[in-house]
């Protein structure tokens, strides 16, 4: 029996959602987003999870940018009383033509917990950009940097040891955004299996840089994933 071969990887993870203002249960005049839909590419993922039962995704703004050993060290102090075993990374979100500088939170049991985590990372030492005053609902382009733990199933090929039904696959090279999704409509429209939701990204090992495509479905396996990565990569050009 082969031995299953488990990596640690710091990354980026690009993606495109809507995002919308949080205004109640957060902190007084601070700036709080949230994704209603997380993953837009797989339509049935409300299914059978109520979309009001927890947060999702919650994006704190920040007064400004903070390096990733500042955010780490908060998280880390954090996560020894917080009672909540969420997951937090750092990342910019790029909405209404601005970039603003971002922890984007995961894995909060409810909502009432999105004020709790503020303060506590208030008395962290970080500080948070103030509401701005009006309703922002938008596509957003959101950039992640974040540490990856990946359970590797073929050459290139993983599955997410913290995130399930998330698998990834390398590509040759860097692609755009918009290239991504355009490469993305054409996969869909041409395969019969094709609901699920994706992202483009890279991990850095061995001194190099691994593109990379994010795939997320509820019903992900190495057949389908295997499935998926051979569909992309027909098509990269």
């Amino acid at each position: 029996m082969s031995k299953i071969e488990i990596i640690e990887r710091y990354g980026n993870l690009v993606k495109q959602e809507t995002l919308v203002t949080m205004n109640d249960k957060i902190l007084p005049n601070t700036f709080v987003l949230e994704a209603p839909e997380p993953f837009p590419g797989y339509f049935n993922y409300y299914s059978e999870i109520p979309s009001d039962s927890k947060p999702l995704y919650i994006y704190i703004v920040l007064k400004k940018l903070y390096t990733i050993e500042e955010i780490a060290r908060a998280t880390q102090n954090i996560k020894k009383y917080f009672g909540t075993n969420f997951s937090a990374a750092a990342g910019t979100v790029h909405i209404y033509n601005k970039t603003h500088d971002v922890i984007r939170v995961r894995h909060l049991d409810r909502y009432d917990q999105v004020h709790d985590l503020q303060a506590c990372y208030l008395d962290e030492g970080l500080e948070f950009k103030k509401h701005p005053g009006k309703q922002i609902e938008g596509q957003a382009v959101i950039r992640l940097k974040k540490f990856f733990m990946l359970k590797k199933i073929d050459e290139g090929v993983y599955f997410d040891m913290d995130e399930k039904d998330h698998g990834y696959f390398t590509i040759p090279h860097r692609i755009t955004l918009k290239y991504f999704e355009d490469l993305t409509k054409r996969v869909r429209h041409n395969w019969d299996r094709s609901v699920f939701d994706a992202a483009i990204g890279h991990i850095h090992q061995n001194f190099e840089v691994l593109d990379m495509i994010r795939i997320y479905n509820p019903n992900i396996d190495r057949d389908y994933l295997m499935d998926v990565r051979k569909k992309y990569l027909e098509r990269i050009k």
